[in-house]
């Protein structure tokens, strides 16, 4: 016996703002001002606004796999990660102090 997946659960809404979270990433990535940026985030929020009143769970998973294409389609080959998160451009620039000697021998 197979039981639906019920669209309006607190599960289902985790997935869609995770989906919604990767969309709005997957813009920032790919634009460089912000007015660009802030044009697409409207956009993409009126998809998923458009999709809001799904109640079929089969037509809801179909959309979200329709999402995560979408998304794997428009990744950026080089996401822009913050400077200090791992991946970013100052993550562990500096090293750490030696504590042996810098010159060996003694003086």
């Amino acid at each position: 016996m197979s039981r639906a997946i019920l669209p309006f659960t607190e599960a289902n809404s985790k997935r869609v703002a995770s989906l919604f979270r990767q969309a709005l990433r997957t813009a920032f990535d790919s634009s460089l001002k912000f007015d660009a940026y802030r044009a697409e985030t409207i956009k993409i929020r009126a998809q998923f606004e458009a999709n809001k009143h799904i109640s079929d769970p089969t037509e809801l998973e179909s959309v979200i796999a329709a999402t995560r294409a979408k998304l794997a389609e428009y990744a950026h080959p080089d996401p822009y990660f913050p400077p200090c998160r791992p991946g970013g451009t100052k993550y562990q620039r500096n090293i750490p102090v030696a504590r042996e000697p810098l010159v060996p021998g003694d003086w």
